[in-house]
């Protein structure tokens, strides 16, 4: 719902970063994210970051699921 409000730049920069972290972590990617933005260690505006890709990575699970199927 908040998609809305992004600005094309972050939205451009958070899709390219969770790709990345796809190709890094593969289907444990959401998984991931979450524990770094549960991290007590990290500032609450890091963790903000690591809570917002930790919620796009888990919409784009399934498309990155049929993308690594599809050769």
């Amino acid at each position: 719902m908040f998609d809305l409000f992004e600005t094309p730049y972050r939205r451009t920069k958070d899709a390219r970063d969770i790709r990345y972290f796809y190709t890094q972590y593969g289907a444990d990617t959401a998984d991931v994210l979450k524990e770094w933005a549960n991290d007590n260690s990290l500032s609450s505006r890091d963790r903000r970051h690591w809570r917002r890709l930790a919620r796009k990575a888990r919409r784009q699970r399934s498309e990155w699921k049929k993308e690594a199927i599809t050769p």
